[in-house]
This record gives structure tokens, C-alpha cells and sequence, in this order.
């Protein structure tokens, strides 16, 4: 019997496929707590009895979530895409609304969804995300430019992983301020994808990005996975 073919990992990623559960629901309410938890801990003036008594009751929840067994081994955000595409955009870090990591960052695709549409993302970044004193670290700003750069690729129909990426920094990106992330594809030849981008807080140019990606062959990401299995083990 012939093996199985292997498609894309990474085609359609950006595609939601099914209705979030009930159990993921409540999931993001507990991630949007922890959001707010993250903040707060950063401005707080709270006396050292009061964050005492705060630890304790993170303590508590931390001892319930643990006390159910896993139904099954997690899968992270990059395997999660060999499976159904939800799991890629409620678990992503930059994206994803399940992973407290994350702002997280809304995307849209402004055209018909092929290769010359523009993506769109548009995020505010919390305190936690600062830099120079106001303004959002520039190492985030690469990786949301990389997130909204690699659902440019993926509109190719033949998408991969991250090459190279440089940004070039115009103006400081301001802390809790709505910002627009915007990404195209330039071209492509063969297996070479490159995208362009930018970022705007308003009508000011914040940051531009240009990306290389390299579409990857399924049985490399099938490897990747492989050896990540192994290393849990």
C-alpha cells in the first residue's frame, strides 16, 4: 500500500475551519485574565501583604488546573497545523486568543484572498510589551511583522517558514495605542516567496518590513514534528 500524501503544512493556515467549543471559550477568558494579571502586576503599588495574598490565589488555580490529568500529549501551535488550522490561530503567541502570550492580534485579508491581496493585522500592545520608555520593544514588532509577513506568503498557495527577515524602524510604535500591521507578496520564483510590509499608528509610518520565505516541503515539517515527539519523550 502507497504511503499517504503529504500536503502543505503550512497552506491555509490563517483559515478558521470550525466554531470554537464551549472548553475553548472558556479558555480565552481565563487568558484574557492573565493578560490583565500581567498588566497589573507591572503598575501595581499594592502593599507586600496584598501580593502575598494575590500568589496564594494563583497558587489555587494553578493546584486545580493541575489536578485533571491531560486528555492527550499538548500539541504547540507549529503541530497543531499538521491537524485542524484552529489550533494554529486560538494557540499562536502572537495571534492567538487562547495563549496569554499573545496581544492578541486581529488579521484580515483585504482583497479576494489570492496572492495580490494585502493582509492586514491590527493589535494594541499593553505595558507589558514596552521598550523605550511609551513605545513597544522593537523585538515584538519583528515578531508581529513575521506573523503578518508569513498569512502574506501563505496567499502564494504554496507557503513556508521564515528565511529572512529586516526591519527598518521610522518612529517609535506607541504603547496602548491601536497600530496597523499591513503585508503583501512582491514576487515569487520557485520555491522563493518575498513580502513586504508596514506598520502604521495612524497616518505615521511606525516601521517597514521585507521577508524571504522558503516553501517547505511537508516531509521536512513531518521531520520537524518527529523530532520534537522524541524530545518529549
Amino acid at each position: 500500500m502507497a504511503a499517504p500524501e503529504l500536503t502543505n503544512p503550512f497552506k491555509g493556515f490563517h483559515i478558521r475551519t470550525e466554531d470554537r467549543s464551549a472548553y475553548d471559550t472558556a479558555r480565552i477568558k481565563i487568558a484574557d485574565e492573565m493578560r490583565t494579571v500581567i498588566d497589573e502586576l507591572l503598575a501595581t503599588t499594592a502593599p507586600l501583604e496584598e501580593l502575598e495574598q494575590t500568589r496564594a490565589i494563583i497558587d489555587q488555580a494553578v493546584a486545580l488546573l493541575k489536578t485533571r490529568p491531560h486528555s492527550h500529549e499538548y500539541e504547540g501551535p507549529a503541530e497543531g497545523s499538521l491537524a485542524p488550522m484552529n489550533s494554529f490561530l486560538d494557540r499562536s503567541p502572537i495571534i492567538g486568543a487562547i495563549n496569554p502570550l499573545s496581544v492578541p492580534m486581529k488579521m484580515e485579508v483585504d482583497g479576494d484572498g489570492g496572492k495580490d491581496s494585502t493582509v492586514i493585522g491590527r493589535a494594541t500592545f499593553p505595558a507589558a510589551y514596552e521598550g523605550p520608555p511609551g513605545c513597544v520593544h522593537g523585538g515584538f514588532i519583528a515578531a508581529y511583522f513575521d506573523e503578518v509577513l508569513g498569512m502574506a506568503q501563505s496567499l502564494s498557495g504554496n507557503p513556508g517558514m521564515t528565511v529572512h527577515l529586516a526591519i527598518n524602524y521610522r518612529a517609535p510604535t506607541p504603547l496602548k495605542q491601536p497600530v496597523v500591521f499591513r503585508g503583501r507578496v512582491v514576487s515569487i520564483d520557485g520555491r522563493k516567496i518575498s513580502v513586504s510590509g508596514t506598520l502604521h499608528h495612524g497616518e505615521t509610518l511606525c516601521a517597514e518590513a521585507s521577508g524571504l520565505f522558503i516553501s517547505m516541503r511537508p516531509e521536512v515539517f513531518a521531520k520537524l514534528v518527529e523530532i520534537r515527539q522524541a524530545q518529549q519523550k
